[in-house]
Parts: C-alpha cells; structure tokens; sequence
C-alpha cells in the first residue's frame, strides 16, 4: 500500500499532501499535510540498533514526565505501530512546529539547554523498564582496535580498487590510530550506563525562540554509558567542534550542566573524554558508506570524515 492508502487504512487520515522530510540511515520520514493538521510518518528499519516499536511507549512515559517529545497516534487496532511491507514498520506522530540547527552551528542557549535537557531525560526514564543495550559488554567485546584495524584495510583495499581516492588517507589514518588504542581498556560496571535517547545530538532536537521545543526520534532509545552521550552530544553541536577539535572550557561547562541533573562517578569523569573516541576509533563509517545504497552514502560518509577529524585532534 502507499502511504496515503495505510494512512486512510489504519488512521482514518485523508492526506492532502506528502513531502519527504529525510532518507537517514535508520529510515525514511515524511511530513503528511492532512485536514485536521501536520503529521509525521517515519518508515523505519528494525535492526539492532533500531527500534521502533519502542520509541512511542517510550515518548508516552516521558510526555506523562512532563518532557517535551513526540506524540504518536494510534492505529485503528490500537497499536502505535504499523507493518508498512515485509521488512518495515511505520508510526504516526504528530507535526512538532520549529526549527532544527545544523551541527556545529547551535547559539550559546541551546548549549545551555541541551546538557540539562539529557540529564532530565536520563532521571525520567529510570523507571522505565530496561531498554535494549547500545554501548555494553558485548560492544566491547566485538568491537575491539584489532577486528577494527582489519576492517580498514578490507575498506581500504575496497575503495582503491573503486577508485575511491578521497578516503584512503582517513582510512591510513584509522589503521594506525588502532594500534595506538590497542591497550585502552572500559569497565562496563563502573560507568553510570542509563536508559536514554540513544542518538541525543542536534538534528534530533526540534527548537523555537531560545528555547528547545522538542526531542524527536526515539528509534535508537537504548542503555548507553552516559557519558558516552554526553561527549558525542557535544561534539556535534558545538560550534568551536566543527573541525573535530575539543574546546576544553566549553565542554567542562557543558558537562557540569549535565552533573547538576545526574551525577557522575570519579570513574565516568576519568573516561568522558576516552571513551567516545575509542567508540570513533573501532567503528568503521567509512565500509558503511562504501556499501550504502546511493541516496546515503554522502551521509554516512560525512559521519565517517567527522569522526576521523575528531581523533586526528584527540591527542591519542
């Protein structure tokens, strides 16, 4: 069916227009102009780091929080989730009005804002049941500097013989960077690990008038180190960050924010920083983008040259 059809179907919604808003890694989102106002319909895709049959429970316990996030309808079944073909599933939410900043390109407010915002969110979803783990042990054991640094030569050897010149620097890079992480070692049970969004950074974040209005797309919410999240949060909004190097003064803030509405143990503090490149250093952006279907891979490649600007002036 077309999404005009599953629309009426399911949602007794009469479409009047639908305009494709993204074609991100983790599905497709349209905004829907209807009779009886905005809508929002995502086509995700399901996989480990997906979850979308969980992102509209999890946004109906922090609207009762008081939280600013989605709100989701429901079918004429009474589920908020939809089968949209064989391989994905759909929901509806409601249009949030507002404006969504590029990376690296947030006013000081929002810098303000952002880190509370996480923490209240972090403190509203404890009593919520256990969400899937993102970053954990298993994280850890798999992704390690060894099985990373065969993977960049295998992406290497890929896009020479593509002639996918841009990239072979970044991936030397990577190969080398691996052997300089090879004894860096995390303790999963120290870290504060916490239900959260699961992908916390600026284009998730719907803003009006120095103020943040929303927190969208709860499809990756997940158990992550929080620090994790707060470090990568940072580095993707924070303008000074847009060449991948670290403004020491305005992450301590930034952190200390944070800190006012969760606490963090000695032990998180020791690895804010390490942490998250050590997740750059092992994930290899650059076989996603090589195996990305078109209309992606710009994206994913521009995640990949990001991360690897970030580690080249991480100091490892």
């Amino acid at each position: 069916m077309s999404i005009g059809e599953i629309l009426k179907q399911e949602y007794e919604i009469d479409v009047q227009s639908i305009e494709q808003m993204t074609t991100g890694v983790g599905g497709d989102t349209f905004k829907v102009q209807a009779p009886d106002g905005k809508f929002i319909i995502k086509i995700a895709d399901a996989n480990e780091m997906n979850h979308p049959e969980t992102e509209p429970e999890v946004c109906e316990h922090l609207l009762k929080k008081g939280l600013a996030v989605s709100k989701f309808l429901k079918n004429k079944t009474g589920s908020y989730v939809t089968l949209y073909d064989e391989k994905r599933i759909c929901h509806i939410q409601r249009f949030v009005e507002g404006n969504v900043f590029s990376a690296n390109a947030v006013p000081d407010w929002f810098m303000e804002q952002s880190p509370l915002l996480l923490g209240r969110i972090h403190n509203a979803l404890q009593d919520f049941k256990q969400l899937p783990v993102g970053i954990g042990k298993d994280f850890f054991k798999y992704m390690t500097p060894q099985n990373a640094k065969q993977s960049y030569i295998n992406s290497y050897e890929a896009a020479k013989e593509r002639g996918e010149d841009r990239i072979l620097e970044d991936l030397e890079f990577r190969i080398n960077f691996t052997e300089k992480i090879a004894d860096w070692n995390f303790d999963v049970d120290k870290l504060t690990c916490l239900n959260s969004h699961g992908d916390y950074t600026v284009n998730q974040i719907i803003c009006g008038d120095n103020q943040i209005n929303a927190v969208i797309d709860w499809t990756s919410a997940c158990v992550h180190p929080a620090i994790w999240e707060i470090t990568r949060s940072f580095y993707l909004s924070e303008p000074t960050c847009v060449n991948g190097e670290l403004n020491e003064t305005k992450f301590k803030k930034y952190v200390d924010r944070y800190c006012s509405e969760v606490a963090l143990t000695q032990y998180d503090k020791d690895n804010l920083l390490s942490l998250y490149y050590y997740q750059l250093g092992v994930c290899d952006y650059y076989a996603q983008y090589l195996s990305a279907e078109e209309g992606k891979k710009e994206e994913y490649l521009s995640q990949a040259r990001f991360a690897t600007r970030v580690l080249m002036n991480c100091g490892a």
